[in-house]
């Protein structure tokens, strides 16, 4: 019989192949609940009848012949045609079982925490023990929940650590950088802003325009009280701002001497412990700074070795923002449309109809990567500012009313279907900007390699 799509799309597809034709009773799953030390598994026919009780079992040789010793044994009991295994995605405990199972031969759904509570939940049991979330994820895989049941390898793993990993640098950066404001209100409060009154209306006097620019930074190291700037005096501070190579200029200086002349002035004494945590603070900054920029550096290296390169073309998609896009995208060629991959996000609209009404779009599902969902907010953000050819229809979205958040996520969700298009067939992006130059665009993003490094890379491909 030929059938039109199945109800669970791709996905059920796939599924509906692995078991057509096959006795149920002789179809094994092998439920694993991921931890730091102590995993656990289940194993059990498709009609959860349990062929293994819970066991413990560690991610070493040892526990993992353990776990292979199980299957085996079970599947010669089952006389099993299929086995399926499922594993929970907690946190990163799980990626390890999921490759040495691949060395095996074994192919293993990941299944999405929100789906072993929800399975919880329908089972109106509140209660949450490694029993009961093993049984949840066995009723997950026979019910076909899992979510992509490959691990990203090789390049495109590489550049997720790397993405990841300068996110996370990227988010202590800003932490570090409250934790300096705030104490510099402590210690020298009008540094970040003299307020003086002109015609009864309040003006705020700064010394740098960059509060975190290198010659800021370097009053901040040297000079963090007021005291000591009037001590050195404008001379010595000239002269040291030469011997750094600072861009620092006289009105700089006299700006900084008049604000500190005019600054409430604590004594050091009491505030010693402000003084050393802001010189440890901007020590941390500056570690910070160095290993966002190593970072950096490594990403775009790696990504002019993979197809994510193409996304260079595009105005508005730098080096980070490529490369945080095509690692979390994940192989193309697991897609069948863009659709796919917006619902990977978590940013496709919720639809909310019944009784043959039209119906309408309620919020985004949230229901994706939320690593994915980060990106695709801040490239909405990007375009809507930089890309000439797609501004227009985030300002029909906001001539709609449409808040800017919403704004971004639409222009994201567009995106991804650009994207979409450009890595499926292997294409830069076309512009009709009349002064667009694909070579210019990608020429002006890279920082660490340059152009011709960018042509090799995409003839070799």
């Amino acid at each position: 019989m030929e059938y039109l799509y199945n109800i669970q799309g791709k996905k059920g597809r796939q599924f509906s192949d692995q078991l057509s034709g096959v006795d149920l009773n002789n179809v094994l799953i092998v439920a694993i609940d991921a931890a730091k030390f102590y995993q656990k598994a289940l194993i059990c026919n498709y009609f959860g009848d349990i062929l293994e009780k819970p066991f413990f079992f560690g991610v070493n040789q040892t526990g993992m012949e353990l776990l292979y010793s199980k299957i085996q044994k079970a599947q010669t009991k089952l006389n099993a045609e299929r086995t399926i295994i499922g594993v929970e995605a907690t946190g990163h405990y799980y990626e390890d079982i999921v490759r040495e199972l691949g060395k095996r031969g074994f192919g293993v759904t990941i299944i999405n925490a929100a789906t072993t509570y929800e399975e919880r939940a329908s089972a109106l049991n509140r209660s949450k023990t490694d029993d009961l979330d093993l049984i949840a994820i066995a009723r997950s895989l026979i019910q076909n929940k899992g979510m992509e049941n490959k691990l990203p390898k090789g390049t495109l793993r590489k550049l997720m650590t790397l993405t990841r990993a300068r996110r996370s640098e990227v988010r202590n950066r800003a932490k570090t950088r409250v934790q300096i404001r705030t104490l510099m209100d402590h210690i020298w409060r009008e540094y970040q802003g003299l307020v003086m009154i002109e015609e009864d209306k309040p003006k705020k006097l700064h010394v740098f325009c960059d509060f975190w620019g290198r010659s800021s930074l370097f009053i901040l190291e040297m000079f963090p009280h007021p005291s000591d700037v009037l001590a050195m005096g404008k001379d010595r501070i000239l002269q040291l701002a030469k011997d750094r190579k600072l861009r620092m200029t006289e009105g700089h200086v006299d700006t900084l001497l008049f604000v500190a002349a005019h600054s409430i002035i604590k004594d050091k004494e009491e505030i010693s412990a402000e003084l050393l945590l802001l010189k440890m603070a901007i020590q941390n900054l500056k570690r910070l700074d160095q290993q966002i920029q190593t970072l950096e550096q490594e990403m775009e290296k790696t990504l002019l070795q993979t197809d994510g390169r193409l996304l260079l073309t595009v105005p508005g998609i730098g080096v980070v923002t490529a490369a945080e896009f095509y690692s979390e995208l994940g192989d193309i060629s697991n897609y069948d449309h863009a659709g796919q991959l917006i619902k990977k996000a978590g940013t496709n609209p919720v639809i909310i109809q019944s009784g043959g009404t039209q119906g309408f779009y309620g919020k985004i599902s949230k229901q994706g990567n939320k690593h994915f969902r980060f990106v695709i907010y801040t490239i909405g953000k990007s375009i809507a500012q930089h890309n000439q050819d797609l501004r227009p229809f985030y300002d029909r979205l906001k001539a709609k009313g449409k808040h800017a958040r919403k704004a971004y996520i639409a222009l994201g969700n567009k995106f991804i279907r650009i994207a979409f298009s450009m890595l499926k067939h292997q294409k830069p992006y076309e512009s009709k900007q009349s002064d667009y130059r694909i070579l210019d665009q990608i020429k002006k993003k890279l920082v660490y390699v340059k152009i011709e490094t960018y042509l090799q890379h995409a003839l070799a491909a």
